[in-house]
């Protein structure tokens, strides 16, 4: 899987960026420069979680010490797609959960 996410931080800041999917591992890659990313083997990822006040368009996870919230739909913007968020979403909480 490949898709177009943003990782919240904050109350309102966003970069957005690449998440993928493949052979057993999860990377992040930020389209800015002020973020290093990162590519761990899907094990190493914990505590995933989609809150229901998400709408199933975004989830929260931890690597490590690092906490992560990525979502979907393009925050701040008021022609996001958030249907389509939703259903990106729902299609990555089976692909990291199984669920």
């Amino acid at each position: 899987m490949f898709t177009l996410v943003w990782r919240l931080k904050g109350l309102t800041g966003s970069d957005a960026g690449h998440l993928e999917l493949e052979g057993g591992r999860l990377s992040w890659t930020p389209l800015g420069d002020d973020d290093p990313g990162f590519d761990v083997p899907l094990a190493e990822v914990q505590d995933i979680s989609y809150p229901w006040y998400y709408f199933s368009g975004g989830f929260k996870m931890r690597i490590g010490a690092d906490k992560y919230r990525f979502s979907f739909v393009e925050p701040a913007n008021d022609s996001a797609d958030i249907f389509g968020g939703r259903r990106t979403g729902k299609e990555w909480k089976k692909a990291l959960t199984g669920k």
